[in-house]
Formats: C-alpha cells, sequence, structure tokens
C-alpha cells in the first residue's frame, strides 16, 4: 500500500510544471573603519574627519553592494551605529540599513557595529563573548548576532521555517609582542568554547567570524584555534597558509595598510592580511542551505599590485577612481566581501511548496508548520490513511512519536515530505 501511494504521489508530480529553481546569494563584508567618531591624540577631527568618513563608506558600499557588514573600530557611544546608518547607508535614497543593537563591555574605546540589510534579513538572536576561558576580561567583546534570511513570497513564518546563520563579529588585540599574541589566542579560545557549549557540535551550523584578527601569520595561535584546533574547527575560504607579513606572495589579499605614511593611519603600505571571513565546515559544504560561493573572497581595491604601497598610488584599475580614493581615505585596512549562496525549490514560482525542506526534521510536537500562500496541509500515515488536515499555518495536534508523510497541496500541484514527529 504505501509503495503504491508514493508511487502514484511521485506520478502525479511529473505531470505538474517543471520544478522551478530560485537561487540567490548573500554577500558578506567586513571593514575596519579606523577610528570611527573615536578621537585620540593621533586621529582627530582634522585628520580623521568623521563625515569625511561617512562619505567614503557610502562610496565604497554602494560599490560592493554588501547585504551584512561587520564594522570594527567604532566608537564605543551608542549614537554612533545610528549616525553610520543616517550619514553612510541610508542615504541616497536607501532605506533598508539596520544595525544590532549596540554592545559595549564598559571599558573599551572601541566597539563592533554588525549592520544588515532589513529587506534580507532579521535579527534571531544576540550574544556577547566578554570572558576568556579563565574568566579574565577579553580586551574587547565579541558579538554573537543570529540571523534568517526573509523572502517576499514566504508569509507567517516563524523562525525555524527558514535559513539561518551566526556572524560572530571580533576585534583581536593589535601588535606583535607575545604577549599581544597570547591576547589573541586567548580571544579565539573564547569563541571556540562558546560554539561548543551554546550552539553545540551535534548538528550543522551557519557560522562566520568576521573582522579584524590582526594576525601575521597562519601559524599564529589565535588562527590556529580557529582553523585547526583538536574540537571544532573553521575554514578559511581562500586556504591561504603562511607568513602573510611583509611577504609579497601573499600581495593579493593584504588588508593593511591602505597608506605608506603614517599619521591617524599605520602607515607602510599593504604588507599584511589581518582582516577575515573565516566560516563554518557546513558552509563550506553547503550543509545547512548556505554554501561558499567560490571565487568571491575578495580584498576591496586590493589589485595584487599595490605590495608595500599606497592603494591609490599610481593606477589600481579594481575599482573605480572614486572608490579607490575612498578606501585610501577612509581608513587604513580594505574591506573584505565574500558570497553565500542559497536556493529554494518549489513546484512554481508563485507557491514555492518545497519550502517545507526548512522546516526541521525531526520535527516537535505542537510545532505549527508555516505553508506556501493558499496551500493546503495534509498529515498521512504510513498507509496513506489522513489523520489531521490545515489550510493555514496550525499548531499540529498531539500525535504519537514516529514517521508521518506530509502533503502539501497548492495551486501548482502535490508534493510530499516524510517527516519525523519526536
Amino acid at each position: 500500500m504505501l509503495r503504491r501511494l508514493l508511487l502514484s504521489l511521485i506520478i502525479s508530480t511529473l505531470t505538474l510544471p517543471s520544478i522551478a529553481q530560485r537561487n540567490g546569494s548573500l554577500r558578506l563584508m567586513t571593514y575596519n573603519i579606523l577610528n570611527y567618531r573615536n578621537g585620540t591624540t593621533y586621529c582627530t577631527g582634522s585628520n580623521n574627519s568623521s563625515s569625511g568618513k561617512e562619505s567614503g563608506i557610502h562610496t565604497i558600499v554602494d560599490y560592493a553592494q554588501p547585504d551584512l557588514i561587520v564594522f570594527n573600530e567604532v566608537g564605543y557611544s551608542a549614537n554612533n551605529p545610528t549616525y553610520l546608518l543616517n550619514n553612510a547607508l541610508n542615504t541616497g535614497g536607501t532605506t533598508s540599513w539596520a544595525t544590532a543593537p549596540h554592545t559595549h563591555n564598559g571599558f573599551s574605546s572601541l566597539v563592533n557595529c554588525v549592520a544588515y540589510n532589513s529587506d534580507r534579513l532579521q535579527i534571531g538572536g544576540q550574544w556577547t563573548i566578554t570572558k576568556d576561558l579563565s574568566n579574565n576580561s577579553l580586551v574587547r567583546l565579541i558579538d554573537v548576532v543570529q540571523f534568517q534570511l526573509i523572502d517576499s513570497l514566504w508569509t507567517g513564518a516563524t523562525y525555524e521555517d527558514t535559513t539561518d546563520f551566526y556572524i560572530i563579529a571580533a576585534h583581536f588585540k593589535a601588535g606583535n609582542t607575545t604577549a599581544d599574541a597570547a591576547d589573541r589566542a586567548d580571544a579565539a579560545d573564547a569563541i571556540i568554547d562558546w560554539i561548543e557549549n551554546t550552539l553545540g557540535t551535534s548538528e550543522p551550523h551557519n557560522i562566520f567570524v568576521m573582522g579584524d584578527l590582526n594576525t601575521y601569520t597562519s601559524s599564529e595561535d589565535s588562527y590556529q584555534a580557529l582553523v585547526g584546533g583538536s574540537g571544532y574547527r573553521l575554514e578559511d575560504p581562500i586556504s591561504s597558509s603562511g607568513n602573510w607579513h611583509n611577504n609579497g606572495s601573499f600581495a593579493a589579499i593584504h588588508t593593511q595598510s591602505t597608506s605608506t605614511t603614517s599619521d591617524c593611519k599605520s602607515g607602510g603600505g599593504l604588507d599584511d592580511r589581518l582582516d577575515h571571513i573565516l566560516m563554518s565546515e557546513s558552509v563550506g559544504e553547503g550543509d545547512n542551505g548556505l554554501t561558499y560561493a567560490p571565487n568571491t573572497y575578495i580584498t576591496v581595491g586590493n589589485d595584487g599590485n599595490h605590495f608595500n604601497s599606497s592603494v591609490n598610488s599610481g593606477t589600481n584599475y579594481s575599482a573605480s577612481s572614486s572608490v579607490i580614493s575612498a578606501l585610501a581615505s577612509v581608513s587604513d585596512h580594505l574591506p573584505v566581501i565574500m558570497d553565500v549562496e542559497f536556493s529554494w525549490s518549489g513546484l512554481g514560482t508563485d507557491d514555492l511548496l518545497a519550502y517545507e525542506v526548512r522546516w526541521p526534521n525531526p520535527m516537535p510536537q505542537n510545532y505549527a508548520p508555516a505553508l506556501p500562500v493558499g496551500a493546503s496541509l495534509e498529515v498521512l500515515n504510513l498507509v496513506g490513511q489522513r489523520i489531521w488536515s490545515a489550510k493555514n499555518k496550525a499548531p499540529l495536534p498531539h500525535l504519537p512519536a514516529g514517521s508521518y508523510l506530509f502533503k502539501i497541496s497548492g495551486a501548482r500541484g502535490t508534493t510530499v515530505k516524510k517527516v519525523t514527529l519526536r
């Protein structure tokens, strides 16, 4: 009976319109914007103008077109994310940028700011990592923000109904002393500990560690704690191991410095890879709805020909002259971008009937599966007998734990998925 039921469902599906595949991508960006609205003895209003910086950031973001940005080196005032939004991001007719709630450890002059396109993403949760494994305060707070993809054709969705991912925004201790490297290692260990103890390792998670990690070489303890540890490990999308510092072999991936002159900025020209986007193994392998798009990891404004030079020295055709000029003026760091792809399949572009693949499976009791607009759901036992049905999102009735067939029907046809209730 079960074989005949499944066969009839497969045959009926073959008569439906061809499956429509709607692929999409998200662009992530990390950018240290150098003492944004944070005055120091060497970064002042004359050599680090906030209004000039905001204008430059707008130019760069408009060019790079990211959906999410981790900003490092934002002054600690809770007003500064609003300045970023009003003066750099939501300008020129754009209104969709938002920022995660402001965080501060109470003593650092610099914080992170996570900005995102609210038309495409929404926040599902937020945490902070403030202590190392010995319960000492980290030099700077590390932000963790959970995001959910938004789709305009999907109504009534709960957080569990769609792809989610975690952004870990970090700015490790600068400097090349043994103590500085130890501080960085403490921060990296704290990140791995948080992942293992908060998210767990039994299921795949989409995780990105983004920010100025201040690493000089891939052999450094902090970097190895993130990508080479004995426990949870992240991946470097471009797998560029080696001594990055002042090494022309890595000229194409250096992120600092944009200038040869030291004032507010660090000097020396492009000769360090300090800024990174690392990803979980599940993103590299596409195990959980997001997949790294190969060859999209780029240091914006780095053409590979400016080793130990200012980014705007001579010709740089990697971007327009206005963008290169903005990159040279805003910060001593270059932004790094990376794309991740997602795909949603369905039996027609209007109904997207295969959204059920993003329900949890196993599914908890009393879960309320979201449905495509106009679709209905039938729950069948494994011999094809209908147990329950609904036309709108509604909590499942209490059913014995076990396997069931979920049949979703809409204007474009029918699809079936085997689901385990726990």
